[in-house]
């Protein structure tokens, strides 16, 4: 340790390993520790929601990535509640950057035997699937979503209505 407690290398320069009991000398401001304390939260919640989908077998393969079938289960849910039903192509637009057409399809194809997602012809153009979700998609998003307002007020956020024009 040099004269200010910082860790020296064993080459004798300054570590730049911060001690924990320096924390309030990061410079972050507060909404910056904010959105990292976010961050956190979210991944606190996806990490539960996928042990949770594993052990009530709605994900078929455990290997798949739960980003992505968390995801799906939210843009779906959040579609469908504000009027918009998705194709299986509209969906997987959403992820083209990150993940290919037959990996949401797989992960459709386990929805659908999880049973939170029903496919179905577009009456307008038969060639389309529209992904219609079920009662039990919003049951396990009540759940989770009731973990996630868990979690982020764990970390110091609670939801606001008067601050997102709710009524």
């Amino acid at each position: 340790m040099n004269n200010n407690g910082h860790p020296i290398s064993s080459n004798g320069t300054l570590d730049s390993a911060l001690l924990i009991n320096n924390h309030d000398k990061v410079d972050l401001d507060p909404e910056q520790r904010a959105l990292l304390a976010s961050d956190v939260s979210w991944l606190e919640y996806r990490a539960e929601f996928r042990r949770q989908m594993i052990k009530d077998g709605f994900l078929k393969h455990r290997w798949r990535s739960i980003f992505e079938a968390d995801m799906i289960f939210t843009l779906i849910g959040h579609k469908w509640l504000e009027g918009e039903i998705l194709t299986v192509k509209q969906v997987a637009t959403y992820f083209e950057s990150f993940t290919s057409d037959v990996t949401i399809t797989r992960h459709i194809d386990d929805m659908v035997a999880a049973g939170t997602l029903v496919r179905t012809p577009d009456s307008k153009d038969r060639r389309r699937l529209l992904l219609i979700p079920t009662q039990r998609l919003f049951e396990i998003g009540r759940i989770f979503l009731k973990a996630r307002q868990e979690i982020a007020r764990k970390h110091g956020f609670v939801y606001d209505p008067s601050r997102s024009g709710a009524r």
